[in-house]
């Protein structure tokens, strides 16, 4: 329930399309990720292999484009036991409400937002979330030049 809480407090209220994953949203700008997160590895994306998503620690992954966060992912390390997958799945769902959809094979649920999806896999195996629109998996992370 606090977890739950938690989360909820870490994206700003009544917008659909905020996410945010880690303290990282959609949106922000490669240099105030840089401020915010200065232990960030960047090279064509960035990682920070300390992160921690619902007092689980994991690798938070972020993609640049045109000078500003448009992809994120979180992968739980070490992968998340059955009981903390139903703590986080019930975080998710407190926030964003009942799924949109549940794949049967991989068990990863989805919900819809404007512009994209929020996604959750913590069954089966799994154990990331990420932020899923017509970017993820087709554009390519640049990360700005120094001069720009």
């Amino acid at each position: 329930m606090i977890v739950a809480a938690l989360f909820a407090m870490s994206v700003a209220a009544g917008d659909d399309t905020a996410f945010e994953l880690a303290g990282t949203r959609i949106g922000l700008g490669y240099t105030e990720l840089r401020q915010q997160r200065p232990e960030m590895q960047c090279d064509v994306s960035c990682v920070d292999p300390t992160a921690k998503m619902l007092g689980h620690p994991g690798n938070l992954w972020v993609g640049i484009g045109h000078g500003a966060v448009n992809q994120l992912a979180f992968r739980f390390v070490p992968a998340l036991t059955d009981q903390e997958a139903t703590s986080v799945s019930s975080a998710y769902q407190a926030r964003y409400g009942e799924p949109a959809r549940r794949n049967a094979l991989d068990g990863c649920e989805e919900w819809d937002r404007a512009g994209g999806a929020i996604v959750l896999c913590v069954r089966n195996g799994l154990s990331l979330t990420y932020w899923k629109d017509e970017n993820w998996g087709v554009t390519k992370s640049v990360i700005p030049d120094a001069a720009e």
